[in-house]
């Protein structure tokens, strides 16, 4: 199915300092009618689903409109990939409700208020919580996405027993890029060698959940997490990019990863290959060639 994301703003309610965009929040993003054209094209061509991001997009005075817009034009499903915090208002929830069928994907790092704060720099712990809460509450669909450094790696296995207890059924890691920790990279960016026994307890442990493991190269992960990966990104989509235009997914991966002794890998059109930034701080040494696929 062809997707268009759409970053409809770079501002945000927290200010994550390991944060994939944080060097684009003083960004100009593009205008909401540029958006409307953009969004208008990909629906006349036949695209059916439209990703909402950001920064943090239902901080947006645009939000509702472009939504709304996308659906008279045709657009069938939303994703909107959000910190959460907006949704403890329950009638922001019951209004998005409206536009159904849409998914939700929702940021979640940390246990507890203190780790929260200190590195997503807000206060917006509790908010995020009650939005999950409320999430289940008015059966909307929704996963987490939980992305994995060395900050949250002693947390994951509690974590994921206090998302449980919330009600969320769908979770995805997502290995931290590093792009804009700059020299505090080591301090944040675990080896794939840290996270992966981790990562094996918690498939093993919740075969119940629906997990999904992102950004990790095949070679690298346990007969369990082969599992778990998730497809590539789907190469139908396409990404509004305020600097750039559109962007394919192909031309994204290409920026962004690199390859390293994969040629004659069994996985090479399964895999996303490995940062760029990972292979030139920690080496290439743990990536190895799978023979035959596992």
């Amino acid at each position: 199915m062809q997707e268009l994301d759409v970053k409809i703003s770079y501002q945000c309610n927290n200010a994550c300092v390991f944060c994939l965009n944080k060097d684009k929040r003083q960004r100009k993003v593009l205008p909401p009618d540029e958006i409307k054209k953009q969004i208008e094209v990909f629906a006349e061509s036949g695209g059916k689903k439209l990703v909402v991001s950001g920064g943090e997009p239902l901080i947006s005075k645009h939000f509702f409109d472009l939504v709304d817009f996308a659906k008279q034009k045709g657009v069938k499903f939303l994703e909107i990939q959000t910190n959460g915090r907006m949704l403890c208002y329950e009638e922001v929830v019951k209004k998005l409700k409206e536009f159904e069928p849409m998914n939700f994907l929702v940021s979640f790092h940390f246990p507890d208020a203190k780790l929260y704060k200190k590195h997503c720099r807000s206060d917006g712990f509790q908010q995020t919580v009650k939005g999950i809460k409320s999430l289940v509450k008015y059966n909307c669909h929704f996963g987490i996405n939980t992305v994995i450094m060395k900050q949250n790696l002693p947390y994951l296995k509690g974590m994921m027993k206090m998302l449980k207890k919330m009600g969320a059924t769908t979770i995805q890691y997502r290995f931290i890029d590093g792009k804009n920790v700059g020299e505090d990279y080591k301090k944040f960016v675990p080896r794939y060698s840290e996270c992966l026994p981790v990562i094996e307890e918690i498939v093993k442990e919740n075969p119940d959940i629906n997990i999904s493991l992102r950004e990790m190269p095949v070679c690298v992960l346990g007969r369990e997490s082969k599992k778990h990966l998730a497809p590539r990104l789907n190469p139908e989509r396409l990404n509004l990019n305020s600097n750039r235009g559109l962007l394919t997914t192909e031309e994204i991966e290409t920026f962004q990863f690199v390859f390293p002794n994969c040629k004659n890998c069994a996985y090479i059109t399964a895999c996303q290959g490995v940062r760029k930034e990972y292979a030139q701080t920690y080496g290439i040494r743990e990536f190895k060639p799978v023979a035959k696929r596992a």
